[in-house]
């Protein structure tokens, strides 16, 4: 099969395609048709050796959104099934590997392009909200980096979840328009929102 591998570190031009072999399925994990792979920051920190090392060649990616071609027959996940999923050994290749904890069966409202998209982004915004910061909707937020795509995916879900008291933060003031049309009203740049947060939220 095909798969996007790069043999050192670098710009995009490492990048190359190549042959590999075809990933074999353990128990407990699911293989995947890749139809769409996210492209996330990660990956650009990888491929220029800004994360740990790692042993060449490689393949890039966390996340996939495909069809599932093969999967243990007790298994909740089928064969056929439309999923997205974080992977084992990289997501830029025609089949990738998935622990089947890890595989999330899609309805047909939600395209395999948009799932790959935001995979990511609101996965670890859901963790932050619900489990790490556990933010009830009474309590003010304050969401650093706002026009980035987990502070943009955290106001979405918070405004989702019924939460008004939000406040925003970008590192220029060309974003604020952005995250304006995201539907949060105070946004400030990081040279004065400690001010203006103190303004919003002392003795409210």
């Amino acid at each position: 099969m095909r798969a996007v591998i790069q043999k050192q570190y670098g710009d995009v031009n490492v990048l190359q395609m190549d042959d590999v072999v075809m990933p074999i399925r353990q128990s407990g994990e699911v293989l995947i048709r890749a139809v769409w792979t996210g492209v996330n920051f990660t990956d650009i920190k990888q491929r220029r050796g800004g994360k740990a090392t790692g042993t060449f060649p490689f393949v890039l990616g966390v996340d996939v959104s495909g069809i599932v071609v093969d999967a243990d027959p007790s298994s909740a996940i089928k064969v056929g099934d439309r999923v997205m999923a974080f992977v084992l050994d990289g997501s830029y290749k025609e089949v990738v590997r998935a622990d089947e904890r890890l595989v999330y069966s899609l309805p047909e409202t939600i395209s395999l392009r948009d799932a790959a998209a935001g995979m990511l982004t609101s996965i670890l915004s859901e963790i932050l909200l619900t489990q790490i910061a556990q933010v009830k909707l009474k309590d003010t937020i304050v969401i650093h980096s706002a026009a980035g795509g987990v502070g943009s995916m955290l106001i979405q879900l918070a405004r989702l979840k019924g939460m008004t008291r939000l406040i925003a933060t970008v590192g220029h003031a060309d974003k604020i328009p952005y995250v304006h049309a995201l539907g949060i009203q105070n946004v400030f740049t990081y040279n004065d929102f400690s001010e203006k947060v103190k303004e919003l939220t002392v003795d409210k």
